[in-house]
């Protein structure tokens, strides 16, 4: 079981910030675990969580694509402040032949101010199911 991970983001010896691969690796895993997550899920908090079982048994349209990117937006910017998202930078990405759904989006990380790009798979459809 995965929880949310707080990475080591300071020193021992100073105050300066510390870089590490594991700032970026608990970054992606807090934003799968929110994107992941239907709103509800985490007592105590009624609006953590994205709102995927509604957007997935809607008709597909333009509309919904960005509407769910929307819901992603607000959902990066309250509960994952250490990247920073812009709205244009969210993409949603459909593969037909597959049937996965995907989310790309850049953001700016707070710690040493670059440009990381995130691309998370939201559905996957399986295709063994008997």
């Amino acid at each position: 079981m995965q929880s949310i991970k707080f990475p080591k983001m300071f020193n021992t010896n100073s105050t300066r910030v510390w870089k590490s691969n594991e700032y970026l690796a608990a970054t992606k895993q807090n934003t799968i675990l929110t994107l992941s997550t239907e709103r509800g899920e985490l007592f105590c908090d009624p609006y953590w969580g994205l709102l995927f079982k509604y957007y997935l048994f809607n008709q597909n349209s333009l509309i919904l694509r960005d509407t769910l990117a929307d819901m992603i937006y607000t959902q990066l910017a309250i509960f994952v402040p250490q990247v920073v998202v812009k709205r244009n930078d969210i993409e949603i990405v459909q593969d037909k032949e597959k049937g996965t759904l995907y989310c790309n989006f850049k953001g700016i990380n707070q710690i040493d101010y670059q440009v990381n790009t995130f691309n998370l798979k939201l559905f996957e459809q399986n295709n063994n199911v008997r």
